[in-house]
C-alpha cells in the first residue's frame, strides 16, 4: 500500500480522531495533505469546524447537566477550573468566540461556561464563529507550510512519505508531552 492509498482510505477518520487529541497540529497536517492533493481542503476545514464545535458543545452541555457532580469525581481538574472561572468576569461573548484558541482551557472553559448558566444559544453562535476562525487559521497555516516546503525542497515528492510520518510522530510526541505535563501538574 502506498501513501496515497492509505491517506485516501484513512485520512478523514484519522483527521477526526487527531482533532480530538491534538487539534492544531493535526489540522495543519491535514491542510498540508490537502495541499499535496491527498485530501480536500474545504473538507479538512469543515472537519476542523465540526469537530471543534462538537467538542465545545459537548463540554458546555456536560457542565450544564452534570456540573458539580462531575467535578467532584475529578479533583485534578480544580486548577484549570479555577483559572477558567476567573475568566468568566470577562466579556462572555468574546470568551465564547476565543475558547478554541485557549490551549489548556478549551475543555474546561466550555464546561465552566455551561455551569455558569451562560445562554446556550449565544454560546453556540459565538463558539461556531470561533470554530470557523480556528479551523480557517490553522488550515491556511498548513497550506502555507505546504507552499513553503515546496519552495525550499524542489524534489519534495521523493521525501514526502518520511516527512509526513515524521510530522505525525512529532504531533504524537507533542500530545504525549502535554498529557504527561498535565498529569505531572495534576491538571487532568
Amino acid at each position: 500500500m502506498n501513501l496515497e492509498t492509505i491517506i485516501s482510505q484513512f485520512g478523514y477518520p484519522a483527521l477526526v480522531i487527531g482533532l480530538l487529541l491534538e487539534g492544531e497540529t493535526v489540522l495543519v497536517l491535514g491542510a498540508f495533505m490537502a495541499h499535496r492533493g491527498y485530501l480536500n481542503l474545504p473538507l479538512v476545514i469543515l472537519c476542523g469546524c465540526v469537530v471543534s464545535f462538537g467538542a465545545d458543545q459537548f463540554f458546555f452541555w456536560m457542565g450544564r447537566v452534570k456540573g458539580s457532580q462531575f467535578l467532584d469525581s475529578r479533583p485534578t481538574w480544580k486548577p484549570r477550573i479555577e483559572k477558567a472561572r476567573s475568566l468568566l468576569g470577562q466579556n462572555m461573548n468574546l470568551l465564547s468566540l476565543g475558547v478554541r484558541f485557549m490551549y489548556g482551557l478549551r475543555t474546561v472553559l466550555p464546561f465552566v461556561m455551561g455551569m455558569s448558566k451562560f445562554d446556550p444559544k449565544r454560546f453556540a453562535l459565538f463558539d461556531l464563529l470561533g470554530s470557523v476562525l480556528w479551523s480557517l487559521t490553522f488550515s491556511l497555516a498548513g497550506k502555507f507550510i505546504g507552499h513553503l516546503i515546496e519552495a525550499i525542497f524542489k524534489d519534495f515528492k521523493r521525501h514526502e512519505a518520511i516527512t509526513i510520518v515524521g510530522v505525525m510522530i512529532i504531533a504524537g510526541a507533542v500530545w504525549l508531552y502535554h498529557s504527561w505535563l498535565a498529569r505531572k501538574q495534576g491538571t487532568i
